[in-house]
């Protein structure tokens, strides 16, 4: 009996302090191991940024659950003086969500009722319970807050450089002319061609 209540007391708690630490991870939304063609005022390379959503403790939520934390555009602008010109535009969100303001709380509408007296003599009691439907409140959570971190222009020596890092991922321009050009991007684990 005493195991059993402490197995009781203890899986809530693990459940509560078990959680992995809160993880942002980025998103590329270009395919991988595949050549793409890109011209002037294309998007070259487009990272949204997620984080996990927070528990009450400040550890992920268990779920697997997410809110946004930004944006990283790279887009190509054309080829002046042997260079290739990027701008790149990052944007932060901050949502202010975690696991309480974010579920909605469900709450069951079910009531018994009891009844019990004497007929001719005897007695009888009874006992009957009503199930309807729940009463759903839904989740509030905060207004989201957009902060723009601005744009920045880079310019990349096509015959010297060539590469060009952002958010942790490497472009590789294979080569460039004022109206489109190739590149290479390349991730810790994988490969995409983007260009010719």
């Amino acid at each position: 009996m005493k195991t059993r209540r402490l197995s009781l007391i203890a899986l809530p708690a693990l459940l509560l302090f078990g959680c992995a630490s809160v993880q942002e991870t980025g998103n590329v939304s270009q395919p991988l191991n595949t050549r793409l063609t890109a011209g002037v005022g294309d998007t070259v390379l487009r990272i949204a940024t997620e984080k996990d959503l927070p528990n009450a403790f400040g550890r992920a939520d268990i779920f697997g659950r997410k809110t946004p934390t930004g944006m990283t555009t790279v887009q190509y602008l054309g080829l002046r003086d042997g260079k290739a010109l990027f701008s790149r535009h990052s944007q932060f969100i901050e949502t202010g969500a975690t696991t309480m303001n974010s579920t909605p709380l469900v709450i069951p509408n079910s009531a018994t009722t009891r009844t019990h007296g004497n007929i001719g003599g005897i007695p009888y009691s009874g006992t009957s319970t009503t199930h309807l439907p729940p009463s759903v409140i839904p989740a509030h959570p905060p207004q989201a807050q957009t902060m723009d971190d601005g744009s920045l222009l880079i310019a990349v020596d096509v015959k010297k450089d060539k590469q060009l890092i952002v958010g942790g991922k490497t472009i590789t321009i294979e080569s460039a002319d004022p109206r489109s050009w190739c590149i290479r991007f390349r991730d810790r684990i994988a490969v995409a061609r983007v260009g010719c």
